[in-house]
């Protein structure tokens, strides 16, 4: 085996992903959901998995037993299913899992898989190619969200498929359903499939049919698995038709349960103007702080080789400041609202606020959002400025005590009244 080429690549994923590596922290999101996969591959075709093993202080992803032998098995995902990416993840794989191997206290057979939303079959060639010519000793397994699965050496080969949408749906309904149907990515996916209804004035998002999951995970620029999830549970709880096309049904319900949802306890900062301007300071704010930023984000690329090595926090106008915007406004007088997408003391002072002293001058109220994918995605721009999409206002104000139904019920009438009429069953 070259230790050197394999070593090679490990250092080479470090710089491509600009973190550490490895690490053996247990995986979260599309690597946890990718692990379920690996797990579920495996016990259908007749293996005993142990999905949290520990070896010597370590914890690999997967032990897995079949036919009388033993497997410590290390999974990597990618980003994206390129030769660039999967070939050093497979070097890494293939290092930890022989390190976890040797200090496991029986004879084991070390397996290397990686996994992305797509891998095509020659990438998943030349992964096995690679892997072969340096580690022949090591199992190696390419798997992708769709279904294919290719693996070689100590007789996995009986675990290779083709893509199917159906093995993957199958596979997921195994497992126990506790998602979120109203979780950040969700309530964007939610957007995309009612925008149809909705002008791309009041709300930006992808507008199509979907024949499936994959395809609306593509529009939404969300993992395949999120968006199988996603459509698995409408379907469950019988707010999706699947009739060669996804359409809603039960929308008024679903919007209730929607609404209800979002209802939590909101962080909401409140703050003051720095200086005091004219009536639409936090209009010139917006775009003054939008514009410093893009600036701020060429001078950071060009610094450094084209990367942006932390990107400003998103901001849109939210509530009533936006339903002003949209020409919705019916409630004068409350304080106007922002969406930040994080609490950062240089965006608060660029945008010209500060929370010292605000609650006794109380001027502008910072939202700091649970779901921001939801809300930054959706954001319309109006005049050079980004505002909350119409369905977010509506969420946001319903309850919202200075008279927010009576402006909820007024976007109801004039911009929704066809999602709440409409019938799709």
């Amino acid at each position: 085996m070259s230790m050197v080429i394999i070593m090679d690549m490990v250092n080479r994923i470090s710089m491509i992903t600009h973190m550490p590596a490895p690490n053996h922290n247990r995986p979260l999101g599309r690597a946890a959901e990718f692990e379920h996969l690996l797990a579920e591959i495996l016990r259908q075709a007749g293996w005993r998995v142990d999905r949290q093993p520990k070896v010597a202080g370590s914890q690999p992803d997967l032990v897995a037993k079949h036919a009388g032998r033993k497997y410590i098995i290390e999974l990597k995902v990618s980003s994206e299913g390129r030769k660039d990416r999967a070939v050093p993840l497979i070097s890494q794989a293939i290092l930890e899992v022989q390190s976890a191997a040797r200090r496991f206290p029986e004879a084991t057979i070390p397996v290397a898989v990686i996994a992305a939303d797509h891998i095509s079959n020659s990438v998943a060639e030349q992964v096995k190619r690679f892997a072969i010519q340096n580690a022949p000793n090591v199992g190696i397994g390419i798997i992708d969200a769709g279904g294919f699965r290719s693996f070689v050496g100590h007789g996995l080969e009986s675990l290779n498929a083709e893509r199917s949408e159906s093995q993957l749906v199958d596979l997921l309904a195994k497992r126990p359903s506790s998602a979120n149907l109203f979780s950040d990515l969700n309530q964007w996916m939610l957007k995309i499939l009612l925008s149809e209804d909705i002008s791309e004035s009041m709300l930006s998002a992808p507008r199509g049919r979907y024949g499936n999951a994959s395809q609306l995970a593509v529009a939404a620029g969300v993992s395949v698995m999120s968006a199988f999830r996603f459509v698995r549970q409408l379907s469950d709880e019988g707010f999706l038709e699947d009739k060669g096309v996804l359409r809603l049904v039960r929308i008024e319900e679903l919007l209730q349960r929607w609404l209800a949802a979002n209802q939590r306890r909101v962080r909401e900062i409140p703050v003051r103007w720095i200086i005091r301007g004219e009536e639409n300071q936090l209009q010139v704010a917006v775009r003054s702080y939008l514009s410093k930023m893009e600036a701020r984000s060429l001078r950071q690329k060009r610094a450094h080789g084209g990367r942006l090595l932390k990107a400003p926090p998103r901001v849109c106008l939210g509530l009533f400041a936006a339903t002003d915007v949209f020409g919705l406004g019916f409630v004068h007088g409350a304080p106007p609202h922002i969406y930040l997408e994080r609490l950062d003391p240089d965006a608060l002072g660029q945008l010209g606020l500060s929370v010292e002293d605000a609650d006794r001058k109380l001027d502008v109220y910072v939202r700091i959002p649970e779901n921001p994918e939801a809300v930054f995605r959706a954001a319309v721009e109006r005049n050079g400025m980004p505002v909350s999409d119409v369905l977010q206002v509506w969420l946001d104000v319903s309850n919202h005590p200075a008279r927010g139904k009576a402006q909820a019920d007024e976007i109801r009438k004039k911009v929704l009244s066809g999602l709440f009429k409409k019938e799709r069953a």
